[in-house]
Formats: structure tokens, C-alpha cells, sequence
């Protein structure tokens, strides 16, 4: 592709095509030229993008969770499987249809909930409480703004409300629950016989026909597998020489001035509250009442001597709060509710406010105690600047070394060898491998497969763009070699092919001869009579339960979805047992479960259980309704 572009931009070919652009740029401006815009969403919910940037990060979560949690029995090609890239997806966009859905119906986060969340996870906590400074630390460490995080929580409390809403109403009548236990506890008794496939030996031989016919007719089975060998060159981060990277004083120096505002430790108030809740849709008799009783409460919070504690503990409805006497912990601006705020920096120290109305009711705060906000001194945060200094020269000495590999791979796109040796690269190899990758990390990763079996490298036979693996490392690769799939002749697999044959028809005549054997219960015929024929001896099991494990499982479950027989007759089935053999089963009792056997307290927990399953299933329906009512677009080819 670069060889492509240097040939097609120089010489006459080019300068005729600049003048004959000349003439359309002046009449219509060349910014028009430009203003295509290239799609790049993966998926589209009503008017909402999902962009490719989104989506990876999103799968790169994905896959180091599953890393994490799947230790030595990670399969990295596994999940480069589009079938887990799609669930993933599919997460996402229902995400989105339930954020939308949430907005139309007016849903909100509100500050106090969303500080609720983040005062919770436990990793910005210290000895148990909320520390701001952790909070803080912890975000700069992933590149993000406390601004930035409190977007994306709102945006995951909203899609998760209406989930939450569902799943709290799901309930199981007490019909439901007897049902249950009467199939769960279930009886049958039932006769069956297991009946062996012919021998082997006794499938005759296919002739060369027979066995050319087999293999032309399944010709996708005789293929070697297409493979491609490489060579590559890898960029790693890690790897870039810092050791005479200098951070001189009066660089730190400038980079603490430009950037002050990050050293400065915001003042936080140690606040109590009592909350009066009051329901989004009340009227003004309720809103009115609710403020009298706070306002009751806060004058009494305000008197000589009084125990606000106690007091949020005996009237408070925050349940979040109310059991620690109203505790908030440390508070700084930006992280609440905004006439909450207002009034609670508004209030000097030991001091109690009047009610205060935010979308949760009304509050009463007192100010325990509070921390003025300082600047940190150059000399505390100087080792963090220095660290950040040389993190940032390595990056650019590993954008630069980036940048002269593409100029080394732009100059000889057909070749590796140049640039490994301008570079200083190890120039390595890898394979041969196929398309669902090879033993190695790097070609499991998709990016290299996708790369190495493209046009441009596969069959073009140049050097692939700088591929960014996401762990501080890049890679350029070349397929040195291909191997095209291709028929294996016959005479290399004729006895797999005549094996094959035979393995099959023998499956197909035990499937006939049992076929034959259930017409004949059916018809009326004895099972006695049919094992005998069978030259087999009838097995009986009696009181079965869908959990019985003396009775081959295969059995046991046909012999639940058969349906009830008549009065003194049976229901018979035949079931497939693995390796060409076969059963025959007569369910000739059932006897249903008997709900009152069962304790209260089973019962009880029987029917939560239930609850949650018709909840799964409302939410199910929910979702499908949803994408009924937002149209929903999917680009399975960026993904």
C-alpha cells in the first residue's frame, strides 16, 4: 500500500490529476472535498453512535477481566471469536436502549445517590470511609477526571434503573410455587432396554465408488488448512532507554506552575443530615408536610444541648446514612446536590441549617467539622511531576522510534529487514499458523490475524501498518510465506474416508433398527416382546426423579419431557446415548410432587426464587420491546 501511494504521487500522473482538480476546488471549494464523513460506529441506537473507540475499550475491559478471573485456562484466540465480540456489543447497545428509555420516561441520578456509589467502592476508601485524596489519586493513576468518572457512573446508575425497577416487582403467586414443586418433585417409573449398534465388522466394506462419492460430497473435510508464516518487528514502550532522560528543576518548576491547580487540596466539611423524603410526584399538601416536619426537626437539632446524631437515627429516611446518625463524611464541593451544597459551605463549624428541599425531600445538615483547603508545596509533589516528566519523554522517544519505523517501512514496504536494521530491531519470525491463530500471544491477538490474512499483506505481500497490541507495545509484520488450503487427494485419506463411511452407516442402521423396534411398541407390541427381538433384557426403575443418577441421564431426562400416559398404558421414546447406541423407554406412571410436603420456609424461599425468574423473563421482554421501539443497527464488519 505505501509503494502504492509514493508510485501514484509523483512523476506526470500526479501533476495531471492536480490540474485537473484545479478547476472543481476553485468552483466549489476545496473543503467539500474533505467533508465526507467515514463511518465508524459499530452500532447505532435510534440516533446514539456506539463508536469502534468505545467498543474496544469496552472488549479490552472485557478480555482482562476474563484473563483475571480465568488464570492458565485463558484461551486468548477464544475470545477473539465473533460470537464473544457480539455479546459484547449486544451488552452495550442494551445499555444504551435502557439509558434512552430512562431519559423519555424523565428518570435522573441524583448528586446524593451518585455520592452514595462513589462513597461506597471500596477502593476510595481508607480504614472504611470515603478519602477524597484516593479518590482523587486513584483516577489520576487511569487517566481520568473526577468530572469524567461521575459522567460515566451517572450513565451506568441511569441504565441500571429501570433493570432495578423491574427486577423489584417480579412475584410468584402461590399457584406458581405448588406448580413448581409438583413438577419439580415429580415421580415416573418407566422400562427401557439400551440396545448396541452392529459391530463394525459387520458394515460392509464401500467400495472405490462408494468412497469417491463420500469424499466429493464432503469435499470441506479433506482440506489442509490455510497458514501463513511471518516475520515481524516489535516496539515495546517498556523497553525505551530513560536512563539519560534529565528533569531539570526549572522544568518541574514550569510544569508545577502551569498546571497549580492540580495541587490544590479542596476545603471539605464533615456533615450529618436528616432527610424527609418526599416522592417526585407529590402534591403540595405532601410537599408542605414534609417541610413542616423537617422544619420541626431542625429547630430542635438547633436547640441547647441537642443530639443531632439521635436525632437522624429516630426520624431520618436516608436508610444510607440514618444507622450512622446521619454521618455523610467528608464533603467538598462538586459532589452533591446544589442547594444541598450551597447551604452545607454556607454553615460555620457545630452549626445547623433550615430545611433544605433537592429532588430527595428536605434536609436538615449540621457542619461537624471542616478542613480549610491548601496548596501542596512544590517540594511534596515534586517526585509525582518528575515521574509524569519521564513518562512523557518516553512516550516520545517510543513515538518517535514509532515514527522512523513507518518511515523505514514506507521507504521498503516489501521488506522488514531494512527497517529492523536502521532501527536496531530483532527482526523475528512466527508460525506457520491459520486463522484462528497460532500457539504464541501474538498471533492469537486479532489485530495480527486480521493484519496477516488481509489483502494487502496476505496476497499484496507488503508490510502491515504499525499494529498497536494495547499493552505499550507495537508490531509490524510480513507474511513471508502462505499456504493456500487445499484438497488433500484421496489417495492420502481414503481409509479416514472409508472409515468415516462406514462409522456413519453404521450409525444410520442402528438409528433404522431402533425406529423400527418404537414402531412396534407403539403398535401395541409387548416391551418384552421387543426386547426379546432385540436380543436384550428390560431394565425398570421406579419413583425416578428428575435428579435420579442410578439411570443414565440421557434416559432420565427423556423420560420427563415425554407426555403423561394414559390409564393403563405408556408413553414410549427413543433416545440417542452417544456412540451409535440407542434406548427405548416406556413411561408407564407419573405421580406429581406433593406441595404441602414441603416446609414454609421453603416454600417461602421457593417463591423469591420464582420472583427473580419472572423478573429475568419481564426484563427479557422489556428489551426485546425496546428494540422493537428504537431502531437498532449493528456494522458487524468493524467490529
Amino acid at each position: 500500500m505505501l509503494l502504492k501511494l509514493r508510485e501514484k504521487t509523483t512523476g506526470w500522473i500526479a501533476g495531471a490529476i492536480v490540474a485537473l482538480l484545479i478547476v472543481p476546488f476553485a468552483l466549489v471549494g476545496i473543503g467539500d472535498y474533505f467533508s465526507t464523513a467515514v463511518e465508524s460506529w459499530v452500532a447505532k441506537v435510534g440516533e446514539s453512535e456506539i463508536s469502534q473507540d468505545q467498543f474496544r475499550a469496552r472488549f479490552e475491559e472485557y478480555r482482562q477481566q476474563m484473563r483475571r478471573s480465568m488464570g492458565a485456562s485463558y484461551d486468548a484466540a477464544q475470545m477473539e471469536q465473533a460470537s464473544v465480540k457480539r455479546r459484547v456489543l449486544d451488552r452495550m447497545v442494551d445499555e444504551e436502549l435502557l439509558r434512552q428509555s430512562a431519559e423519555r420516561l424523565g428518570m435522573t441520578v441524583p448528586a446524593a445517590r451518585l455520592q452514595k456509589e462513589i462513597g461506597g467502592i471500596s477502593a476510595f476508601q481508607v480504614d472504611g470511609r470515603f478519602s477524597a485524596d484516593q479518590y482523587r489519586l486513584l483516577l489520576t493513576a487511569q487517566n481520568m477526571t473526577p468530572r469524567g468518572f461521575e459522567s460515566r457512573l451517572r450513565q451506568d446508575l441511569l441504565a441500571s434503573a429501570i433493570p432495578e425497577n423491574v427486577v423489584g416487582t417480579g412475584f410468584a403467586t402461590v399457584a406458581d410455587v405448588e406448580r413448581f414443586i409438583a413438577l419439580r418433585d415429580q415421580q415416573r417409573d418407566l422400562q427401557y432396554i439400551v440396545i448396541e449398534p452392529p459391530a463394525l465388522e459387520q458394515i460392509a466394506e464401500p467400495g472405490a465408488d462408494e468412497v469417491q462419492a463420500y469424499y466429493d460430497g464432503n469435499a470441506a473435510r479433506y482440506m489442509t488448512e490455510e497458514q501463513a508464516t511471518i516475520e515481524y518487528v516489535v516496539l515495546d514502550q517498556n523497553a525505551v532507554a530513560q536512563s539519560d532522560i534529565v528533569a531539570d528543576e526549572s522544568t518541574l518548576r514550569q510544569r508545577y506552575d502551569e498546571n497549580r491547580s492540580r495541587y490544590v487540596e479542596p476545603e471539605q466539611r464533615l456533615a450529618s443530615h436528616i432527610l424527609i423524603r418526599v416522592p417526585a410526584n407529590a402534591d403540595a399538601d405532601t410537599q408542605r408536610a414534609a417541610q413542616e416536619r423537617a422544619a420541626a426537626l431542625a429547630e430542635q437539632a438547633q436547640a441547647a444541648g441537642a443530639d443531632f446524631a439521635e436525632l437522624a437515627r429516630s426520624h431520618s429516611e436516608d436508610p444510607g446514612s440514618k444507622a450512622a446518625g446521619g454521618d455523610l463524611g467528608w464533603l467538598e464541593q462538586g459532589m452533591t446536590d446544589p442547594a444541598f451544597e450551597s447551604a452545607l459551605f454556607a454553615l460555620n463549624e457545630g452549626e445547623v441549617s433550615q430545611p433544605v428541599s433537592s429532588s430527595e425531600g428536605w434536609h436538615v445538615i449540621q457542619l461537624r467539622d471542616l478542613r480549610e483547603g491548601k496548596e501542596r508545596p512544590f517540594e511534596d509533589v515534586r517526585p509525582e511531576l518528575e515521574q509524569e516528566f519521564l513518562a512523557g519523554e518516553r512516550e516520545r522517544r517510543f513515538n518517535d522510534l514509532a515514527g522512523r519505523l513507518v518511515d523505514a517501512i514506507y521507504r521498503d514496504p516489501t521488506s522488514l529487514q531494512s527497517a529492523a536494521d536502521e532501527l536496531g530491531l530483532e527482526l523475528q519470525q512466527a508460525g506457520p499458523f491459520g486463522r484462528a491463530g497460532g500457539e504464541t500471544a501474538l498471533t492469537a491477538e486479532s489485530a495480527v490475524l486480521d493484519a496477516v490474512f488481509s489483502q494487502e499483506v496476505l496476497i499484496e505481500g507488503n508490510v502491515s501498518d504499525l499494529l498497536d497490541l494495547g499493552d505499550g507495545r507495537m508490531v509490524a509484520v510480513r507474511v513471508t510465506e502462505h499456504l493456500r488450503s487445499q484438497p488433500i487427494p484421496l489417495d492420502q485419506v481414503r481409509e479416514q474416508v472409508a472409515a468415516e463411511l462406514r462409522a456413519e452407516r453404521r450409525a444410520e442402521q442402528a438409528e433404522q433398527r431402533a425406529e423400527a423396534l418404537l414402531a412396534q411398541l407403539r403398535d401395541g407390541t409387548s416391551f418384552e416382546t421387543v426386547a426379546a427381538e432385540a436380543e436384550v433384557q428390560v431394565q425398570t426403575a421406579s419413583d425416578i426423579r428428575r435428579t435420579a443418577i442410578d439411570v443414565d441421564q440421557a434416559i432420565v431426562a427423556e423420560a420427563f419431557r415425554v407426555p403423561h400416559p394414559d390409564a393403563g398404558s405408556a408413553s414410549f421414546a427413543r433416545v440417542e446415548l452417544g456412540g451409535d447406541r440407542q434406548a427405548l423407554l416406556a413411561v408407564t406412571e407419573v405421580v406429581d410432587g406433593d406441595p404441602q410436603a414441603v416446609s414454609a420456609a421453603e416454600r417461602s424461599a421457593l417463591s423469591e426464587q420464582l420472583a427473580q425468574v419472572v423478573a429475568s423473563v419481564e426484563l427479557e421482554g422489556l428489551m426485546q420491546a425496546l428494540r422493537e421501539q428504537l431502531p437498532v443497527r449493528i456494522a458487524e464488519e468493524r467490529l
